[in-house]
Formats: structure tokens, C-alpha cells, sequence
């Protein structure tokens, strides 16, 4: 396996995991943007006022500064200035008003731009460049900024467009095909009555005879059309019999009219049913009229593709094969939310020349094409991820816990199905998706199998520019006719038949490899219907395998000595043909081998490496082949959640929720990808021992070493920004930044701004406590009075404090303006965070605790050599959950840290448990990795023998610093009189009904009380009907409005129990209280 490693070296230095977005997005700027400018062109009416779109140009990212002047920024500009990374977009227009022509390029709006893009400013810049730009050298790109804010596209699966589905249900057998053209994507469905009629639905046009609408298109003898169906069963002659009265396409027309409820005077009728089949039925093959023969034809096949289905059980699409479905990246989703807003904006601008052509005043073009809204609308899509269709959660902030989740969440896939639902074989883990996703990271819980992660090798098919006409020639010479024998399809369409299918399909893949046909295409040769179905669609994951030929690897090894050499790339591998891309519906046809020894006559393919199986993350966790899966599902989760430096420039980025750990170390045991990839460290390599330590370590609990906190072991800095702005108001009015005057309204203490300096700011290395100020600032009042001078005390204190139950110390200062010129203040705060009691620490192997003692020193059980543990695990945490790796780590790490080597623990690949058991035997160590120990309090030597050794262990973002919160009085909500919730608003900790049944069990009724009457009120109940009474405060005397009696009595309820009361008579229901003496005997 050694010598494959190299080609998954040689491929990640030449690729980028996260480059199928951004290729994506670069072919949305170069060709898409245009296509769906020259497509809303096509489709422009002529009104009185003709308008025309040209050429699209983007230029580089910058911003109009308040004075009016042009500047390009950075991405590290934009991050600190709470920009948005965007560029302006124009347009050539061109208007004609009778004989009046004018035209212009005119910048129609703003498009947030990918960073690493073609567009970004950063494109093309090396390390020294990019750090003189205070960008990170390792930042991946592929993510949007807006207002200072990281956003990400996450791609997202769909069932892939333009063919067909075939399955049966409760109505019995269908065909489905979602007809797509830019856009629009129809539905159209083939299926059968009772009675054996074929029936076409599409669009508004529901339960049409198939026949009737192949008549439509210009097939009228019954001859031809079995003919071109070619498959003559009792059901086709029942239908050809049931229409055969329609002689020609006009009777046709008029017929499905009357199915279809159309109306009007026969030409209507006509041009009306014309009109929907050109525009609504495939509109994938053509929207006009020399389109209908090949519609015919389409339909010819898929009818016989029906037929074939009814009598062949085996002939039934499974929907989460992903042959059948397609992935979305950013320049799919940014081509849907472009096509719609430029539509808005070309019919604003036709609306506003119309408006003006009528006054006949003077307009500029620059003016009335330039849409604020264009941009807003953009721009709010891609912040708040509501794309178009009512489709939420497009978009997602970027995780920056650390630099694999940053990477992880770039490599993420999701389905569109909703995580309520059950769907069962939608979130199991398919035989296509091997080599494709990651077979073990997924998240828990309702999102299990529906969110997954590309693989390490995979890749997103783009936009892939050929020679249409060129290709189609070389079909021809392949054997490609126009006349009979099994259909071939070509990116959904069409195109012919070939006599024999099997043979053309692998002349076709032997061109591909020989660079006479795109390096992308698939072939397929469907064997249960016969079909050729080749395809360079967008959206399909491929994955490279290596070509098998004559039971032999195209791969040699002069090829393996070139590329370590140098002298031969990635890229060469596959121009040349050893090594190709291919989809899941070209791998139905593959037969892949594992082994290279194993290879037959039969097989087709070779795997590149084992390690293919895994995506980024558990490709990294050592020995991940030994561990159970939803053990490593946990593990996945962790190596994301774990703390180290998520960028290198994070002193010059205000980031929120962000931790540093201080003294991250790479892993000593680990995979060859680790050190193939840049990858910043996030965790510790440190000696564990699996012991019980006084109880202190039961259920998942783990026990430290409190000279190893002192030495470092698991300290970080936790990171949060604060910030204001200084806005400006009508009237002249503006907030500003100092520090706040004692009259004004709002004024805290004293004490609480003794940290702010002149400028209002407080100063770097200021000690923070809860509620201390870091930003002094004062607001105007929001409504104008008549006085021309607004008086120090109608300001109100709006000042910027330290968060409850946060402290910290001032760790920078930026002081900027923003796009207005408002002026910017923003601080960060650190804080120190020591491991404590209760911070989660956990390994790659998902083996996660709590820390339930920091033991001293001095009780530390130690080896014979002096050893002592710096963390001690429970041994009833191994057995259960059967996590192999976990051991096999840790006597490996006995290994590397004692003769100084880094141990390969690559999955499938690593050292052998016998390699590592061998080499501490040599170096005088027992092989299982046990050692005795002496109990640190008495310094007796255990009765047995304890498994010690070196783990990478990983410190968690779950601190208690971050979770810890009590309150005694504080807020409570208006209406009910009862305490907020939520940690960061001060709110009271929620006593449920589980609490009260647990302090009722104890027998703490009082203390029950208490919790539960912190909204009590009094109220008075008369004595008589024990109706509630109103209290009169000015005549200083309470009545009963029912029964006029003046005897009533006091009693404490409830708030929300007197709310209930009043809701009640609200919707006129009487409530009455029996009153009883509360300490009666």
C-alpha cells in the first residue's frame, strides 16, 4: 500500500479538498452570469419600450468609501470593517424608443464574491503576499463574507434532472422524468389506467393520452409510431386502436383541448395547445418549434422504456443510488438566485422607461438600471441562507472551532429531505456511496445519513467546456446511427441508437482514455433495458480508479518512480489514462479490485487506496479500521469540536466563540494524510493510563494530573469580540463614543467605567469583571423634541459591558469606519481557561469524558521508571464500546515516544499490532504494553499490572467557563411575571416537572414553594360568592361587583395562575374560589 500512498499525496498537492465549490462559482462568473443574461434576452416581449441585454463584466472586489472614492479590499479588510466582499456587476443595455436609440454599460448591483476565487483580490497570491495581507497561507477559501460575517454554501443533493425514474406505488407503475432547462423544472409522468390507456402528465396538463400527444407533435399513423416505440405489446395496440380515429396533428390538438379544458375559437385552441407542449413539455430538448420531432422521439422512447418496465420487474430506479441524483454547488444555487433577481430588475427598468416614455422627461440609464434592491436582495439570501423556493438553511456561518471543521464543513453535503422524517434507506449508507462520502461521519440525532461528507478522493463534476460537434462526430465513427437499435442518451437527450451497445460503450471509454472524448464523460451501458446513457453533467460525484487492462494495472512502476521524481504529475495520470474518473452509473458497469494481486481477466478498475473509503476527518484518526463505526461517528464529531489554532492571522480577526489552545503538538501516531496535508494541530500527545483512580473516574469520567496542567497540558484562551458603532441619525444628531457624563440617562456606576481612557475605549490588558464597561457610548433620544439643544440628560447611556457572567482581559483594539464612514470601535477580550472539573477532553477514537478530578502529584500512581500519568481512564470505558484503535494507539505511542519515530497509523495501511508489540520488547518493555505500578498515597505496588502508554488527546470547546450559570433575582418577562430564559439574557434556570417530582421526593416542600411562587401576587376573593373583588384605592374600601358584599379576604396566588383567571372570564367562563382557613386544625 506504500507505493498508492504516493498517488493520494501526489493528488492532494495538486488539488484542493474544497476546490469543486470554488471551480463552481468561477464558471458562475465566466459563462453562467452571461448564459442567463443572454437567455432573459431571448425572452424579452417587444413593448413600446424595446429593451436589450449584453455583455456581463464583474469587476474585483471593492467598496465606494463615504467620500465617494473607490477602494479594493482584502478579505482581512473586509473581515475587520464589517464590509461585505463584493463587486460590482455591469451590464450592456441598450433601449429603443420609436426612432430614439440609446445605450450604455450600467452597474446593475453588487455580487458577494467567493474568496480564492477568480474574482477575489487574493487570487493568484503567494504565501508572502497573502501574509502581507494578513490572510492565513492555509485559509482554503470557498466561503462568502458578509457584513464581516463568514458564510458558507453548503452543497446540497438532489435527484438528478432530464431522466427517468421509474417506480411503483399505491397508484401502480410510473415513469418520472423532471424535464430541467435553466430554471424551470417540470414533472413529467407516464402511467397507465385500468383500463391500459398510457396517460402524460406534465405541467397544468393532468391524465392526457400519451398517444393524443404524440399525434400532437406530428406522429400520426399508427404504423410509425410502433414503429419508432419498437416494443408492440396487447397494451400499444390498445392504445393505437383507442386514437386511431385522429388523423392528423390539428384533430389531435383539439382533442387533448377538450381533455385540458381549453377554450376559445378553433386557431386559439391550436395555438394555445402549441404554445404549452413547446413551452412546458421537455423543455430540456427545446422551447421552440423544430424542437417537436425530437420531443417525439424522446417520448417514443421513454413509452417504450414503460412498456419494457411492465413486463421486467428488475427494471425499477432506486432513488438514493447516486447515479440518480446530482449535487448542487455554489454556482448552481448563486445561477437560481441571479436568474430571479435579474428578472426583477430588467422588469423595474422596463416599468420606469415605459413611466418616462409617457412624460417624456429626461432619464439617464446609469440611474434607473442601478437596484439597490438587486443587492440587497443578494445579499440577505446568502446572510441568512432563504434561497429561492422557500428552500432555509443554504447558507451556514463558518465553524472556526478549528481548521478541520472549517474544512469538514466546506466538504459537506446535505439532502434536501427533512430530518423529521423517517426515511429510512434515504440515510442508509449505500454501496454507490463508497469512495464518494465519508462511511462514517454523520452527524447524530435527525440530521443522521441525511448530512454526509465527501470522501477524500472525490470530486463535484463542473461545467466542462468541449466541442459539442466534435464529440458527436466521434460517437458516429463509434458506431452512433440514426436509424434502429438500442437507444443512447446524451446528457438527457436522445441522440441515436448503435447495434450493438455493449461494444460501443467500451470504444467509448478506450477514446475517453486516449483523450479523443472529454476526460469527464460516463458511460453507461444499462444491460435490463438495453440503453446507452452517457452524460458531463454538473453535480455528479466522481472518484478516480486505476485502469485495468489485460489483468494488469495501467499503473507501472516507472510511473510511481516519475512521480516521485517529480517529473510526472496528477494530471498526467489521468490525460494519459492511467488513472480516470467515473460515476456511480459508469461503476455499475466496473468491476473494481482491491489488490493489485487479485486482479482477474475480469476486472476492470484498481483502487487507488484503501484510505479512499474514509473522508478527511476519520482519515486521520490512527488505526481508524480497528474502531466500530458509530464509535468513529463520535470521533469524527469530537476531531471538530476539538481545540488548536483554527488560522494563523486569528490576532488580526475578531471571531466569535473562538478558543486557541496554547501549546498544540502534532499527533505521534498518525496518518500519512496528516502529513500530506498543512494541517494545524489540534490536541496533545500525552501519557494515559486505563485505571481506576479512587472512583473518581466511573462513567466516562477522567482523572488529571495537576503538574501537567501546570506544565501546559490543556490550557487555551477563549476569544470574544465586542463592538458599536457610532450611527448617525436625521437631524444631525449622532451617537458618540466616550465616556458616558453622570446626568446621563441610563448612567451605571462609577466603578463600572474606571477601565476607559480618554477616547472612551478601554485600555489593552485591562482586567474585565462582569458588566464593567469596555466601550463607552451615548445615543440621542429617538424622538426630536421642539428644543434646537439636546440636554445631557435626555441622552441615554448605550455603553458596550463585559457579559454576564464573563470575565476577560483587553486583548486588542480596532478602531475603523465602516461604508458610511460611521466610526467603528470593537474590542477582544481573552480569557485564560485551565482545565477544570467538568471540561470534556476525548480521543479520535470518539472515547470522550469528563474531567472528574485533578489529582495532585503526589497521588499519582508511577511506574517503575518514575512514569506518572498525565490523564487516567476507567477501563470499563474499553469493553462496551470495543474501540481497538484506542489500544493499538496508545501502544504505539509507547513506541514513537520512547525511540523518538513517528508511528504510521494509517487506517488499513499502519504498523501491525505485532510490528509495535516487537519493537518494545527490543526496547526492554513488556509486548502487551502493562507495566507495574505503585499506588501514589501509600507507595505499594499494585496487585496487577496497569496498560500504560502516549494518546493524542483532544481538548473540547464544552467548557464549564462557557456553561456555568445560577442566578438569584434578576429580569422577568412582562407578561407573565415570571424570570426570562436563556444564559445570556440572565435569565433563571428552568424548574420542570421532573425537578418538582424529585423535590417532592426528597420532602423539600418549602423550597418547592419558594421556586414555584416567584411570581406570587395578592388578590382579594369575596367571602360570599368567592368571586374576585376589585380594590377601590381612592375611596380605600374593596367591593364585589357580583354579589355587592364588602367582606373579602387576602390571598397570595400565583401570577400566571391570576393570568389564567382573567383569560378565562375573558372568553366568559366564571371561576369561583372556596376559601378554607389556611392553618385550620
Amino acid at each position: 500500500m506504500a507505493e498508492k500512498h504516493l498517488l493520494v499525496k501526489k493528488y492532494l498537492e495538486q488539488h484542493s479538498l474544497v476546490e469543486s465549490n470554488i471551480l463552481s462559482f468561477n464558471d458562475f462568473l465566466k459563462n453562467k452570469m452571461q448564459q442567463i443574461v443572454n437567455e432573459i434576452n431571448d425572452n424579452l416581449e417587444n413593448e413600446e419600450v424595446e429593451i436589450k441585454l449584453g455583455k456581463v463584466r464583474i469587476e474585483k472586489p471593492n467598496i465606494i468609501e463615504a467620500d465617494g472614492s473607490s477602494t479594493q479590499i482584502t478579505p482581512a479588510i473586509a473581515r475587520l470593517r464589517n464590509l461585505t466582499y463584493s463587486a460590482p456587476v455591469f451590464i450592456e443595455l441598450s433601449i429603443k424608443y420609436g426612432d430614439q436609440t440609446d445605450s450604455a454599460e450600467v452597474e446593475v448591483g453588487r455580487i458577494p464574491i467567493i474568496v480564492k476565487s477568480l474574482a477575489c483580490n487574493t487570487f493568484g497570491m503567494d504565501k508572502e503576499e497573502l501574509r502581507k495581507n494578513y490572510m492565513d497561507p492555509l485559509d482554503p477559501g470557498g466561503y462568502f463574507i458578509i457584513n464581516g460575517n463568514e458564510k458558507v454554501i453548503v452543497m446540497s443533493e438532489d435527484l438528478a434532472a432530464n431522466q427517468p425514474f421509474i417506480e411503483e406505488g399505491r397508484l401502480g407503475l410510473t415513469l418520472k422524468l423532471f424535464s430541467q432547462r435553466g430554471s424551470y423544472r417540470i414533472p413529467t409522468t407516464i402511467s397507465e389506467t385500468h383500463d391500459g390507456i398510457l396517460e402524460l402528465s406534465f405541467s397544468r396538463l393532468k391524465n392526457i393520452p400519451a398517444l393524443v400527444v404524440l399525434k400532437c407533435l406530428g406522429i400520426t399513423k399508427e404504423a410509425e409510431i410502433a414503429k419508432y416505440i419498437g416494443h408492440e405489446n396487447d397494451c400499444l395496440i390498445v392504445n393505437l386502436y383507442e386514437y386511431a380515429e385522429l388523423q392528423d396533428a390539428e384533430e389531435a390538438m383539439m382533442f387533448l383541448a377538450e381533455k385540458a379544458g381549453i377554450q376559445g375559437t378553433r386557431k386559439e385552441i391550436i395555438d394555445r395547445v402549441k404554445q404549452r407542449i413547446d413551452s412546458f413539455f421537455l423543455p430540456h430538448i427545446g422551447l421552440e418549434k423544430t424542437s417537436r420531432q425530437e420531443k417525439a422521439l424522446t417520448l417514443c422512447r421513454l413509452l417504450r422504456l414503460y412498456l419494457l418496465a411492465k413486463e421486467n420487474k428488475n427494471i425499477r430506479t432506486d432513488k438514493d443510488h447516486y447515479a440518480n441524483k446530482r449535487v448542487k454547488l455554489s454556482g448552481d444555487l448563486m445561477s437560481d438566485l441571479f436568474r430571479v433577481n435579474i428578472n426583477i430588475l430588467v422588469r423595474d427598468v422596463q416599468y420606469s422607461l415605459q413611466k418616462i416614455a409617457k412624460r417624456k422627461k429626461f432619464y439617464s440609464l446609469k440611474t434607473i438600471a442601478k437596484s439597490t434592491l438587486f443587492t440587497h436582495r443578494i445579499e440577505s439570501a446568502i446572510a441568512t441562507g432563504s434561497w429561492i423556493g422557500e428552500r432555509s438553511g443554504v447558507t451556514q456561518n463558518m465553524d472556526k472551532t478549528n481548521y478541520l471543521a472549517m474544512l469538514s464543513q466546506l466538504m459537506r453535503v446535505t439532502s434536501m429531505l427533512p430530518g423529521e422524517q423517517e426515511n429510512f434507506l434515504a440515510r442508509t449508507l449505500h454501496p454507490t456511496h463508497y469512495g464518494r462520502f465519508c462511511t462514517t461521519e454523520s452527524p447524530e440525532g435527525g440530521e443522521l445519513g441525511l448530512r454526509k461528507n465527501l470522501s477524500i478522493l472525490a470530486k463535484i463534476s463542473t461545467h466542462l467546456e468541449f466541442d459539442e460537434p466534435a464529440v458527436m462526430k466521434k460517437f458516429k465513427e463509434l458506431g452512433l446511427n440514426a436509424e434502429n437499435g438500442s437507444d443512447v442518451f446524451f446528457n438527457g437527450r436522445a441522440i441515436g441508437f448503435v447495434s450493438n451497445p455493449g461494444e460501443f460503450a467500451d470504444k467509448a471509454r478506450w477514446a475517453r482514455r486516449n483523450s479523443e472524448l472529454p476526460k469527464e464523460l460516463s458511460v453507461r451501458f444499462d444491460e435490463d433495458t438495453g440503453i446507452i446513457l452517457m452524460s458531463t453533467e454538473v453535480g455528479r460525484v466522481l472518484r478516480p480508479l486505476i485502469v485495468v487492462e489485460n489483468s494488469a494495472s495501467r499503473l507501472r512502476d516507472e510511473h510511481l518512480e516519475l512521480l516521485e521524481e517529480g517529473k510526472i504529475t496528477w494530471s498526467d495520470l489521468i490525460s494519459q489514462g492511467i488513472v480516470e474518473y467515473i460515476d456511480a452509473a459508469e461503476e455499475d458497469n466496473a468491476y473494481v479490485s482491491l489488490l493489485q494481486d487479485k486482479l482477474t481477466s475480469e476486472h476492470t478498475h484498481l483502487e487507488v487506496d484503501w484510505v479512499d473509503l474514509f473522508g478527511l476527518i476519520t482519515s486521520l484518526v490512527p488505526f481508524a479500521n480497528h474502531d466500530p463505526g458509530s464509535r468513529l461517528i463520535r470521533g469524527s464529531k469530537t476531531l471538530k469540536q476539538s481545540l488548536g489554532i483554527y488560522a494563523a492571522n486569528y490576532l488580526v480577526r475578531l471571531d466569535t466563540d473562538v478558543s486557541v489552545l496554547h501549546y498544540p503538538q502534532k499527533p505521534i501516531v498518525r496518518s500519512f494524510v496528516y502529513d500530506t496535508l498543512d494541517v494545524y494541530p489540534a490536541g496533545q500527545n500525552i501519557v494515559v493510563a486505563i485505571m481506576p483512580f479512587e472512583g473518581y473516574n466511573l462513567e466516562d469520567a477522567v482523572v488529571l494530573n495537576k503538574a501537567s496542567i501546570d506544565r501546559g497540558m490543556g490550557r487555551s484562551t477563549y476569544f470574544r469580540p465586542y463592538s458599536t458603532t457610532e450611527l448617525q441619525y436625521a437631524g444631525g444628531l449622532s451617537d458618540e463614543i466616550l465616556i458616558p457624563d453622570k446626568d446621563v440617562s441610563g448612567y451605571r456606576t462609577e466603578m463600572s467605567y474606571k477601565y476607559l481612557e480618554d477616547d472612551g475605549i478601554a485600555f489593552p490588558e485591562a482586567s474585565m469583571n462582569e458588566g464593567e464597561v469596555l466601550i463607552g457610548k451615548v445615543t440621542p433620544p429617538k424622538f426630536l423634541s421642539e428644543a434646537k439643544d439636546i440636554s445631557i440628560q435626555a441622552k441615554k447611556e448605550a455603553s458596550v459591558a463585559v457579559r454576564q457572567e464573563e470575565k476577560g482581559t483587553v486583548d486588542a483594539v480596532f478602531v475603523t469606519v465602516d461604508q458610511e464612514g460611521n466610526r467603528i470601535a470593537q474590542v477582544r477580550t481573552r480569557d485564560l481557561r485551565l482545565p477544570e472539573i467538568g471540561d470534556k477532553f476525548s480521543t479520535p477514537h470518539g472515547q470522550k469524558g469528563v474531567v472528574g478530578l485533578i489529582a495532585d502529584a503526589e497521588d499519582i500512581p508511577f511506574t517503575g521508571r518514575g512514569v506518572k500519568p498525565d490523564l487516567m481512564f476507567n477501563p470499563q470505558g474499553i469493553p462496551s464500546r470495543m474501540t481497538i484503535g484506542y489500544l493499538i494507539e496508545l501502544l504505539a505511542g509507547k513506541v514513537a515516544s520512547t525511540n523518538g519515530k513517528i508511528i504510521d497509523g494509517t487506517p488499513f495501511a499502519g504498523q501491525t499490532a505485532e510490528e509495535l508489540e516487537e519493537q518494545l520488547r527490543e526496547m526492554g518493555f513488556s509486548y502487551d504494553g502493562k507495566e507495574s505500578m505503585y499506588n501514589g498515597i501509600t507507595g505499594k505496588k499494585m496487585d496487577v499490572k496497569i496498560y500504560i502508554g502516549n494518546m493524542y488527546y483532544l481538548k473540547l470547546k464544552h467548557m464549564v467557563g462557557n456553561k456555568l450559570h445560577a442566578r438569584a433575582s434578576g429580569k422577568v418577562a412582562l407578561l407573565t411575571r415570571q424570570p426570562i430564559e436563556g444564559r445570556a439574557r440572565g435569565g433563571g434556570l428552568r424548574l420542570g416537572e421532573m425537578e418538582q417530582q424529585a423535590l417532592a421526593g426528597h420532602g423539600a416542600s418549602l423550597l418547592l414553594k419558594e421556586r414555584y411562587d416567584s411570581d406570587k401576587t395578592v388578590i382579594w376573593i369575596c367571602k360570599e360568592c368567592g368571586n374576585m373583588t376589585y380594590e377601590d384605592t381612592l375611596r380605600n374600601k374593596i367591593g364585589c361587583d357580583i354579589c355587592g358584599s364588602n367582606e373579602s379576604e387576602a390571598i397570595e396566588v400565583s401570577y400566571a395562575f391570576k393570568l389564567l383567571v382573567d383569560e378565562l372570564l375573558g372568553l366568559g367562563i366564571h371561576t369561583s374560589f372556596e376559601l378554607k382557613e389556611k392553618y385550620a386544625r
